[in-house]
């Protein structure tokens, strides 16, 4: 019994280290986005035509974005230019098992058909804006 309050103090310190790296993390990716430096945001895209997701990066620079599927990556889905959120939702039963829980998809549309892409929560609003930006 005396060895509770020191794994609750361990389990406690454990979370405010990862609630602090994260908001790190967080502010540096917006500091360097207001500054135009050139950002990069782990995202998945699904073409829904496509049976599986596609793994890559999400380049924002000053004005302009694009993107970066991963080296070796089998499933090459490129994003079209006219791209727009359409809408943003949770992950649904089929795509949480395949993606992090944390995720969130946005809807997009563009001439050449839906596409979806998946971000996790403190980056989605990047993309959203580099996505829906005039």
């Amino acid at each position: 019994m005396d060895q509770f309050p020191v794994i609750v103090s361990l389990f406690g310190a454990g979370v405010g280290l990862a609630a602090w790296r994260i908001n790190r993390q967080q502010r540096k990716i917006t500091s360097h986005l207001i500054d135009g430096r050139r950002i990069k945001v782990v995202c998945v895209l699904k073409d829904p035509q496509a049976p599986r997701w596609t793994r890559g990066h999400f380049v924002i620079e000053s004005g302009a974005w694009s993107w970066e599927p991963r080296p070796r990556q089998k499933n090459l889905l490129m994003l079209p230019p006219d791209l727009e959120v359409a809408r943003v939702r949770e992950l649904g039963l089929k795509e949480i098992t395949r993606l992090n829980g944390r995720f969130l998809v946005m809807e997009c549309t563009s001439a050449q058909g839906e596409v979806l892409v998946a971000a996790l929560h403190g980056h989605v609003e990047h993309v959203f804006m580099a996505l829906n930006r005039p």
